[in-house]
């Protein structure tokens, strides 16, 4: 009979075809179809996938549309997509494997072993995405505020940059030693020593923590000193206030992190603490995108021409003392000299409509036939649209 390790092949297979943990008393373990909660755990992939994609292509529009430059955070944030992608696909897997949110009594050891080979692929790559997006988070930040002098503001997020990429470097490090031999980690049979990685994984939870809230303050002591109006202050704060979502969810990671120490339901647990994970994730790449956002509104693009032919076709105030005349007179040809003629004067309003000016012709006035000033004389006036002006203004601090 051959072998495989320490363990015949025999007992291999035996040992794997038995249940992960000891059944609760009174409760019977259902390895057919245990309960679960794959379909929330689905939606959740499902709504964070969309959100980043979109703020994706948001930022990378205003970049290549827009500005026509991309700069070091935009290539920081581009490496980091592959790996939350990579992620989040291994972690739609395993609804098809051992499931979301199972009790592991209700699993055996082979599908635990699948189950903990995957968390320890997810939580690496996670690492790396929330490494770098931080990472270009705190560059772009230095772009933004700290225009020329090396400011305290510049030395901060720099020691803050290395600080997380030594934080998740040492956490991804760690998580590929917690065993010796590494394949202890998800074949827990195997002979060998392991860390208390669940103490671990609750302290460096909570350290992330702490750093999403000093990123979360860092910029607004910069926003509240600059030359601008209390509005435009508060509009600017607002932007950078998206990180409290981010903060939420890596409380909420420390909080599934306490269960996963206190509870030998690993995973049931796990399933918490990866959802926790891919939402910070997602939110992260909300607080690296959403600056981007009022650029893209700021620019003409489709949703402002839909909004400005929306607003073409809704109907204008116009004054009794501009309609009366038109009403009046309205087989009249108004004539339009270099003088200002306060009898006729047109409600110009703002749209987005094409006017046919060949209907347009210049003539001479036949008040006087020896002044040489030009009128316009309309073929008939119609209420409608004459010309549309749309103006942008940008303001650089």
């Amino acid at each position: 009979m051959g072998s495989d390790g320490p363990f015949t092949t025999a007992q291999l297979e035996l040992i794997r075809s038995q249940p992960a943990l000891a059944a609760p008393p009174g409760v019977i373990a259902n390895f057919d179809s245990p309960s679960n909660n794959n379909k929330l755990a689905i939606a959740v992939i499902a709504v964070c996938m969309t959100l980043t994609a979109l703020c994706a292509f948001v930022r990378a529009f205003t970049r290549i549309h827009h500005l026509k430059r991309m700069r070091l955070e935009d290539s920081i944030g581009l490496v980091a997509l592959p790996f939350f992608v990579a992620g989040t696909w291994i972690l739609g897997t395993i609804p098809q494997n051992s499931g979301l949110f199972v009790h592991q009594w209700d699993i055996r050891v082979k599908d635990l072993e699948t189950f903990i080979y995957d968390y320890v692929r997810i939580t690496i790559l996670y690492c790396v995405a929330l490494m770098l997006t931080k990472a270009s988070i705190l560059v772009e930040w230095v772009h933004l505020f700290v225009p020329v002098s090396r400011t305290p503001f510049y030395w901060i997020c720099h020691g803050m940059i290395w600080s997380n990429c030594c934080l998740y470097v040492t956490t991804i490090i760690t998580i590929n030693l917690t065993c010796r031999p590494r394949d202890r980690i998800w074949q827990r049979y195997l002979p060998g020593a392991c860390i208390d990685i669940d103490a671990f994984n609750l302290f460096i939870t909570a350290f992330h923590l702490v750093f999403d809230l000093l990123m979360l303050l860092l910029p607004h002591r910069v926003i509240w000193k600059l030359s601008l109006s209390t509005q435009q202050k508060v509009g600017i704060s607002t932007v950078f206030s998206v990180g409290v979502v981010t903060c939420v969810c890596a409380a909420g990671r420390v909080v599934s992190a306490v269960m996963m120490k206190a509870s030998s339901d690993a995973t049931y647990a796990y399933s918490r603490h990866l959802l926790w994970g891919l939402a910070e994730i997602t939110t992260a790449e909300l607080v690296f995108c959403v600056p981007a956002i009022p650029l893209m509104l700021r620019h003409p693009n489709v949703l402002h021409r839909i909004r400005a032919f929306v607003q073409s076709r809704m109907p204008t105030r116009q004054s009794r003392e501009n309609i009366s005349p038109l009403h009046s007179q309205h087989d009249a040809q108004p004539e339009v000299s270099g003088r200002e003629d306060p009898m006729y004067k047109y409600p110009w309003t703002d749209g987005n409509r094409d006017v046919n000016l060949a209907e347009f012709q210049l003539g001479r006035s036949r008040e006087s036939h020896t002044s040489n000033h030009l009128e316009v004389r309309p073929k008939k006036y119609q209420g409608g649209i004459l010309r549309t002006t749309e103006i942008d203004i940008t303001h650089d601090y």
